[in-house]
């Protein structure tokens, strides 16, 4: 994308109903995923999918997490836990043998699996709507900002009508036409919305700025 950009050079907003024009593809996307109906991380019944906001534009867009991905991230937990205080202990297991540190260690497995369905997220024509966490109008937005928590990039939106959504990018790109249709309308809500924004977001997703002359 350019370093700056003006309201008429903007992609076309998709209509709220049919979502039509799509959006072109948004840049820095880094996911490598299969296609969606070969994808075993995800559930892609569409009796499963989730409803819009009262009041908003269909679906277009949607991710959950399938119950395998979720045991796969509790099992990959439970080893990682179960190696990382073996190195602590340098390499001695006898700590295997302490009923409760095994206690400790699967409670930390469940909790760093339960996080897995708060990455279900779904997105209309105007709208992002993420599980447990509200939603916000994408072409509305007031204040967008990124920032780095858990050494992943997060996004923080908040929109006129004071809704708030905090999402991790990983979770907004695990399905590339959700990342689309969020990344045009932060370029809109930039660019001709004159959303508050901050050095971060234009530099780690490349959003670019209003020209000067606008």
């Amino acid at each position: 994308m350019p370093a700056y950009l003006s309201a008429s050079e903007l992609p076309p907003k998709p209509d709220p109903v049919t979502g039509e024009p799509r959006p072109p593809r948004a840049p820095r996307y880094s996911r490598k995923k299969r296609p969606k109906e070969r994808d075993r991380d995800r559930i892609t019944d569409p009796a499963q999918a989730p409803s819009p906001p009262e009041g908003q534009g269909p679906v277009l867009a949607w991710y959950k997490p399938s119950r395998r991905m979720t045991w796969g991230v509790g099992v990959t937990s439970f080893a990682l836990i179960t190696v990382g205080i073996t190195l602590m202990q340098g390499l001695d297991v006898r700590w295997m043998s302490i009923w409760y540190v095994w206690l400790i260690v699967l409670v930390g497995s469940l909790l760093i699996a339960g996080t897995v369905p708060r990455s279900s997220c779904s997105v209309g024509a105007e709208w992002l709507q993420r599980h447990g966490g509200g939603w916000v109008r994408l072409y509305e937005l007031k204040k967008i900002t990124a920032h780095y928590r858990s050494n992943a990039v997060h996004l923080d939106f908040e929109d006129r009508d004071g809704r708030v959504v905090q999402i991790s990018l990983s979770d907004l790109q695990r399905d590339r036409d959700i990342w689309d249709l969020v990344y045009n309308g932060i370029l809109h809500s930039v660019i001709a919305g004159g959303a508050d924004t901050n050095g971060r977001l234009h530099s780690a997703l490349d959003v670019p700025r209003p020209r000067p002359e606008d």
